[in-house]
């Protein structure tokens, strides 16, 4: 009677064990700069789930990355219709990845890994040394960088008119080149181009002087 007790014990405990495993998700990947090819060590990974019907993000799950740029989780699966998994990291720019859950198993490990790009800065200096009754005009046409992010430039033409003496930020995926032509009023070629190499976790300086 007790062998027969025993036996049903953990058939119960594998029945439970197995149940258990067929409604978590299970999630591994890896977290590297793109550039580099470097892993991220330490980068916060965050699981959120949004229901049908509302835009209410709900943290279902978060863990962080190994020294090797590794991590694992798992999450219990609910009602959801959409996972997003947000990677972030100081002076990173955060990576966010959107799954309807029809792509997610549960009879696996979901393998999904990340590029972290990070952050550099180009400190663009603006000044015009002309008297300020000239009608002076500074056309900026960015044409490469990064365009994505807050403060990022996109693509596209600045138009600077009259009295200047400006400082502008421009952010950037570090290790990449922001590029640029710019124009003085009247000029019907470009006055430079700029290739402005930038540094992860770095700022470069470049003037415009005219």
């Amino acid at each position: 009677m007790k062998h027969l007790a025993l036996v049903l014990l953990l058939i119960l405990f594998v029945f439970a064990s197995c149940k258990k495993k067929e409604i978590d998700f299970e999630f591994s990947g890896n977290v590297k700069a793109p550039v580099s090819g470097l892993n991220v060590e330490n980068a916060k990974v965050k699981f959120y789930t949004y229901s049908s019907g509302n835009n209410i993000e709900s943290l279902k799950g978060s863990t962080k990355t190994d020294a090797s740029g590794n991590y694992e989780i798992k999450i219990e699966r609910s009602k959801f219709e959409t996972l997003v998994i947000k990677v972030s990291k100081d002076n990173y720019f955060t990576e966010e990845r959107t799954f309807p859950i029809d792509n997610l198993t549960t009879a696996k490990t979901n393998e999904v890994s990340h590029s972290l790009s990070p952050k550099s800065w180009t400190r663009l200096f603006l000044k015009n040394n002309a008297p300020t009754e000239f009608d002076d005009e500074l056309k900026i046409q960015k044409v490469s960088g990064k365009t994505d992010c807050e403060g990022c430039w996109p693509n596209a033409n600045y138009i600077f008119k009259g009295s200047l003496d400006t400082v502008i930020y421009i952010p950037n995926d570090g290790g990449t080149t922001l590029s640029f032509y710019w124009w003085t009023k009247g000029s019907t070629v470009s006055d430079g181009l700029a290739n402005i190499h930038t540094t992860p976790f770095d700022t470069v300086d470049y003037s415009i002087i005219y």
